[in-house]
């Protein structure tokens, strides 16, 4: 069973003070590196990618792209969809909304 904190929350969830949601980096790390015994460095050489870009990954620094996300789809046998759906998820979590604007709907709701 995984011990990773990642949660599935809806978008109401996600604004509750104290909610957290786990990093794609933190992802690989927790759930992929970490239990298969993998380096940063190895994980790179197999993928055909920088160490500096699976190290940046990992510590948060850098999106996954839909490159990389086939790549680690590739090593580890999931799809690129699992590791898009993480950054994605991600990405929601941590937007913050204000800064869009007053923006009347175009259709009712």
């Amino acid at each position: 069973m995984s011990t990773s904190p990642t949660i599935t929350t809806d978008r109401a969830d996600a604004a509750r003070p104290g909610a957290y949601l786990s990093t794609p980096g933190e992802i690989l790390r927790e759930e992929f590196l970490e239990p298969l015994h993998i380096s940063n460095y190895r994980l790179a050489k197999t993928i055909g990618v920088s160490e500096t870009a699976v190290g940046e990954i990992v510590n948060g620094k850098r999106r996954i792209s839909v490159a990389m996300a086939y790549r680690l789809g590739k090593a580890f046998g999931t799809t690129p969809e699992f590791w898009m759906n993480l950054q994605r998820d991600w990405d929601v979590f941590t937007f913050d909304p204000s800064g869009i604007g007053d923006i009347k709907p175009l259709v009712g709701v």
